[in-house]
């Protein structure tokens, strides 16, 4: 699904996400909503620091394991973390922060288990600032549930998808929730346009 709408480009994105960790092999790092790995695998390529891959699917935790041979797997909700506070230097999450069926309460989970001074960093699709290229993509995004039930028969998980980015916070909104739950710093890094987001905040 990232791979059609991003364009196949959701990777070199992800890569940007870990170029802006400091990491090192004392780091303590947790890949919320690890989804098949692909962030817990750059970051342990960049660092052999600790890593802990957390996503509530088991079948895609069986897919990441093929990809980070050296990591620590663990099934569970972001609305309630199985972790103490204060735990972790970076919490990141790819594309995953709007299944999280409490945002909120999942925010507020993710800073309880960041260390002070640590960081958030979400990478979303997001709003799209120019008006052309918006309704190009809201045009694309009419057809890709078509084209999924005519290849794949899977046009209900492509609906969603759709809804789920249409209905997810903006760049401001999100902020705006960030700063609610007292993250401090926060930046944000649009991608093609706003296509796409990443939002770095510190605890």
């Amino acid at each position: 699904m990232n791979d059609i709408m991003s364009f196949g480009l959701h990777r070199s994105w992800k890569k940007k996400v870990v170029s802006l960790m400091d990491i090192n092999e004392s780091s303590v790092v947790l890949d919320l909503a690890s989804g098949s790995g692909d962030l817990a695998n750059l970051i342990k390529k960049k660092s052999n620091c600790s890593c802990i891959i957390y996503d509530a699917n088991t079948k895609m935790l069986l897919k990441a394991k093929k990809k980070v041979s050296d990591g620590i797997f663990i099934s569970g909700k972001a609305e309630n973390l199985p972790f103490k506070n204060n735990v972790f230097d970076y919490v990141t999450v790819g594309f995953g922060l709007r299944n999280f069926s409490d945002l909120n309460k999942s925010i507020l989970e993710i800073k309880r288990v960041l260390k002070k001074n640590g960081f958030l960093l979400c990478l979303e699709f997001s709003d799209i600032n120019n008006d052309l290229f918006r309704k190009l993509f809201h045009f694309y995004g009419k057809i890709i549930p078509k084209y999924a039930e005519l290849f794949f028969n899977k046009k209900l998980a492509y609906n969603y998808l759709i809804e789920s980015i249409k209905q997810f916070p903006n760049q401001i909104e999100l902020s705006k929730k960030l700063k609610k739950n007292k993250f401090n710093n926060i930046n944000v890094i649009d991608i093609l346009d706003g296509l796409a987001a990443i939002h770095i905040s510190k605890k």
